[in-house]
């Protein structure tokens, strides 16, 4: 965090000067102001070493688990009647995150200077996100902040839970592939050129699979550079290509359509956007700035552009189980427990009881594919290395013919 040198008059008029660590030079005057010290020169950044907090703490990452644990913590204080100030300061030291650990000891002195919580985690908006602070803030209003935690703490639990069986459902079949063809790589690379001298040096002609199996081999030793450099060009291109929103809602729609891995990751935003949705209404939240709120932290091109929709004609005076059915992505059962709750004035717990269900689909739909994957993969690496072997070990079994 920036160090700004200042010069100022304290209540006594007498003329102070020092440095103060602050995110901008207008943060830094209210803190100062906060402590009696009105600037009356313009501040200038410290640019010294000695002046600078060396740590590597910003490049740790604050993921999900780690908001929880702080969310989850932060409600136990709160609800033994803990001061906030004090519960933050408390929490801090048993924060495993250093990034965190110094973001939630900023945002304490910030509520100790005369600011409000909300105000606080507002400044970490890639942090904590639009959904938590906005609830933070509804609930400062409404005096719910403890009832509040403990619903954000079950949220990114439930989240983080979805969230982790969704990951290893899609990366496990990728990182087994990866590590087969690696194995089968190293063969190629490794193995054959030792067998392909051993059948030169015998002569004859050799079978037509083993031909085959060395041709290759020389191929990727031929063209090694060549193939790492296209994986990494071909990675960089894809992750720069995602960046723009017509390639994103086109990568995204093609996921939708794959077989099986395309209806997990539908349900898994479906329960997701239920669960987000449910969440802010219940404390106290308007649709609109929900539906907002929604779209924004949906993982998905697709399932966003089709909830943005669904809040423009939500904004039109269209009831939002209304505005759901004219788009065939939201599942039917979704459509009529929302027309349900608002007929009966307790939409939160209608989408509540939606995600449950679909998270529960999501569970049985990764049990599914661990069970169906696993004798796949078997079959397709036992499939390539075994051509390997009986392409290596065919001419031993005609060595005669090869023998001049």
């Amino acid at each position: 965090m920036p160090v700004y040198k200042y010069v100022g008059r304290d209540v006594l008029n007498r003329r102070r000067r020092g440095s103060v660590e602050a995110e901008n030079p207008e943060l830094a005057k209210e803190i100062l102001f906060a402590r009696g010290v009105v600037v009356v020169e313009k501040l200038s950044e410290d640019k010294s070493i000695l002046s600078q907090n060396i740590s590597l703490s910003f490049l740790e990452r604050v993921t999900i688990k780690d908001l929880l644990i702080f969310t989850r913590q932060l409600h136990a204080m709160i609800h033994a009647g803990i001061p906030l100030v004090q519960a933050l300061r408390i929490i801090k030291e048993q924060l495993p995150n250093r990034r965190l650990r110094q973001i939630v000891e900023e945002i304490a002195s910030f509520i100790e200077e005369g600011g409000k919580f909300s105000t606080a985690i507002s400044r970490y908006r890639d942090i904590f996100g639009d959904l938590y602070i906005s609830m933070v803030r509804a609930a400062e209003e409404a005096g719910t902040l403890e009832e509040t935690l403990k619903r954000l703490a079950d949220y990114l639990e439930k989240v983080e839970k979805l969230r982790g069986k969704v990951k290893s459902a899609l990366f496990y079949p990728v990182f087994v592939f990866i590590v087969a063809m690696l194995i089968v790589t190293g063969i190629l690379v490794f193995v054959i050129p030792t067998f392909e001298q051993l059948y030169a040096d015998m002569g004859g002609e050799l079978p037509a699979l083993t031909q085959m199996v060395i041709k290759v081999s020389n191929w990727v030793r031929d063209y090694a550079g060549w193939i790492v450099l296209f994986i990494v060009v071909f990675i960089i291109g894809f992750v720069q290509l995602r960046r723009l929103e017509k390639f994103r809602y086109l990568t995204d729609l093609l996921l939708l359509k794959l077989p099986i891995f395309g209806e997990l990751v539908l349900k898994s935003s479906i329960a997701s956007f239920a669960r987000t949705l449910a969440s802010m209404i219940a404390s106290g939240i308007n649709i609109l700035n929900a539906l907002s709120i929604s779209a924004e932290t949906a993982n998905n091109e697709v399932i966003r552009k089709a909830i943005e929709d669904v809040r423009s004609q939500v904004e039109k005076g269209v009831s939002l189980s209304q505005a759901l059915a004219k788009h065939s992505i939201f599942p039917p059962m979704l459509v009529n427990m929302v027309a349900i709750g608002e007929q009966a004035g307790n939409l939160d717990e209608m989408l509540s009881k939606v995600a449950d269900f679909y998270e529960e689909e999501v569970d049985r739909t990764v049990d599914g594919l661990t069970s169906l994957i696993e004798p796949l993969m078997i079959v397709f690496i036992g499939s390539i290395i075994g051509v390997i072997i009986v392409a290596l070990y065919l001419p031993i079994f005609n060595i005669a013919s090869l023998i001049k």
